[in-house]
């Protein structure tokens, strides 16, 4: 932005640079999701570039469904980060492609320090980056026998050299020249199922530009992201049935009772998640009933102070009926479903002095997607396919050209008109849980945006592993919670479930976002359960 680009071009250098800096968790071969405001028009914007299915992917084409759709080379979905970015870069910046890529270059091509959580991400995760052992030895480790430790410099030659080629001629040298061929040349190679032509199909469809979803919370209007992304209905419907238990900014923080009220708030939205969410280009999903407040008054029947709400252990479907609420009326009924998505996700925001915001998250899915390197080029391939139910009763059944569904969710807060925060967070289905108690955290609590990031979290899902013979709900939670906490959950019927072994956890998210102060000021917030910081000038 000190070289006249706008919050537009900062956050297509920023997305860029991570793909480098995190190759783990996203990078240009993947794909993510952009909410934006502009100040100019006074509106939110949001640019879909998720991955989608291949033209040969039906469900016949995985006969292996566990190994083909979890990190075989058949679990990659056609990427589209990178007309993603450049298409919000023509349309939005101010600055050429070689100026807002130059600093992604750098990084690749001279190195950077590999931080402690890219450290552990690598040793965890060896065997899978030596899966391309000729791509990959002299790059994550020493000849491919000991991984790169913290403060080792990382030098990606052959992601600058792709980089370059972008920087140059545009998106045509992904989908169309050298790079490519060897994406194409890969999936022959090993099986896979991407050609050419999923490829130009890419360039000439995506990304999807999309109005974002819109609901309330006490006053504050929020924005967020619509299907295929489950996340932003979500958030919406929960903040909805907080409002209809009433205020809480009264109760204490870390009570075990406003936990149970969030528990409860997420479980039931979560449940409707697993039924209704799917890409909309192929299934009817009744998104104005799911964040109606009407429906959220409904489905809070289900709260009982006094115990936690066992879902189909006590007779009760996990999902309500929105239809009723919705703008359209149902036409096909589909099961419930879960599918497997990791949290190796990455997410940031970026504002300017004009007041443009944009967030975004974008992902390769697993740490490392499927390990497998396009040759010569150094980026990992995807396995968004994961995100697929090959049950043709579910409404995420695979399908050709179909987008998977995700709990991606950049959001932008506004009050009275004003910016009020962006917020965003990578960790699969954490992530709408963790925005939501970040929100509360400032809304409710009044706390500034480092403050409601690093405050201990929870989670709980619509169904647990174990419920079926425990009959007592799970209830995910940091290790901070004290004893007391402890005590008046488990009395309320919870199974509580531990992560990692310091107070707080990477499971939980990692929020990056920024908070608007008197109209004129900005805070930053990065969460330090991942790598992440705040920056300003």
């Amino acid at each position: 932005m000190k070289a006249g680009g706008n919050a537009f071009d900062a956050a297509v250098a920023v997305s860029f640079a991570l793909g480098v800096v995190e190759p783990n968790a996203s990078g240009i071969g993947g794909g993510g999701i952009m909410v934006a405001y502009e100040a100019k028009t006074g509106q939110f914007i949001s640019y879909n570039f998720r991955e989608f299915v291949p033209a040969a992917g039906e469900a016949s084409a995985f006969p292996n469904r566990d190994a083909d759709v979890d990190d075989g080379i058949k679990a990659s979905g056609v990427p589209t980060q990178v007309i993603g970015l450049l298409t919000v870069l023509e349309n939005h910046g101010n600055l050429d492609r070689q100026t807002v890529m130059a600093p992604a270059i750098r990084y690749a091509k001279d190195g950077f320090p590999v931080t402690p959580e890219l450290a552990n991400a690598i040793s965890e995760n060896f065997n899978k980056v030596m899966r391309s052992k000729e791509e990959t030895k002299n790059v994550f480790a020493d000849m491919g026998i000991t991984p790169l430790q913290e403060g080792d410099l990382l030098v990606q030659a052959n992601y600058g050299k792709a980089l370059e080629m972008i920087a140059q001629q545009g998106a045509s040298a992904f989908y169309e020249g050298e790079i490519a061929d060897a994406i194409v040349a890969l999936q022959e190679e090993k099986g896979g199922l991407i050609t050419h032509d999923d490829l130009l199909y890419a360039m000439n469809n995506y990304p999807i530009m999309e109005q974002p979803i819109q609901g309330t919370y006490r006053g504050y209007d929020i924005a967020t992201v619509t299907s295929p992304s489950s996340g932003g209905m979500i958030l919406l419907e929960a903040l909805n049935m907080l409002e209809v238990y009433g205020e809480i900014s009264g109760m204490k923080r870390d009570s075990a009772e406003l936990l149970h009220v969030l528990a409860v708030a997420q479980q039931l939205a979560y449940g409707d998640k697993r039924k209704y969410i799917a890409d909309t280009k192929f299934v009817d999903v009744p998104i104005a009933g799911l964040i109606n407040k009407q429906y959220a008054a409904e489905r809070w029947q289900k709260f009982d102070p006094a115990r936690a709400y066992l879902g189909r252990n006590q007779g009760d479907d996990d999902y309500g009926n929105p239809w009723p609420y919705n703008t359209t009326r149902q036409t096909v009924s589909f099961e419930p479903v879960d599918y497997d998505e990791h949290y190796s996700t990455t997410t940031f925001s970026v504002v300017d002095k004009e007041g443009n915001i944009v967030s975004v998250t974008q992902t390769i899915n697993y740490f490392f997607g499927n390990g497998l390197v396009v040759p010569g080029f150094g980026f990992f391939m995807n396995n968004q396919l994961s995100g697929f139910s090959f049950t043709s009763s579910s409404a995420s059944y695979i399908q050709p050209y179909k987008q998977p569904v995700s709990h991606i969710m950049p959001t932008i807060v506004m009050k009275d008109g004003n910016p009020y925060a962006t917020l965003g967070s990578p960790g699969s289905m954490r992530i709408p849980a963790a925005v939501l108690q970040v929100l509360i955290n400032m809304i409710d609590f009044g706390m500034n945006i480092q403050e409601a990031i690093e405050y201990p979290r929870i989670y709980c899902y619509a169904v647990g592993s174990d419920e079926t013979y425990t009959y007592k709900k799970d209830l995910y939670l940091e290790q901070a919670f004290d004893d007391d906490v402890r005590d008046g959950l488990r009395a309320l019927g919870y199974n509580l479930i531990f992560r990692g072994s310091g107070d707080i956890d990477l499971y939980f998210g990692g929020v990056q976002g920024v908070r608007f102060i008197d109209g004129n000021k900005m805070h930053g917030g990065a969460d330090p359960r991942r790598d992440g910081k705040a920056l300003g000038y």
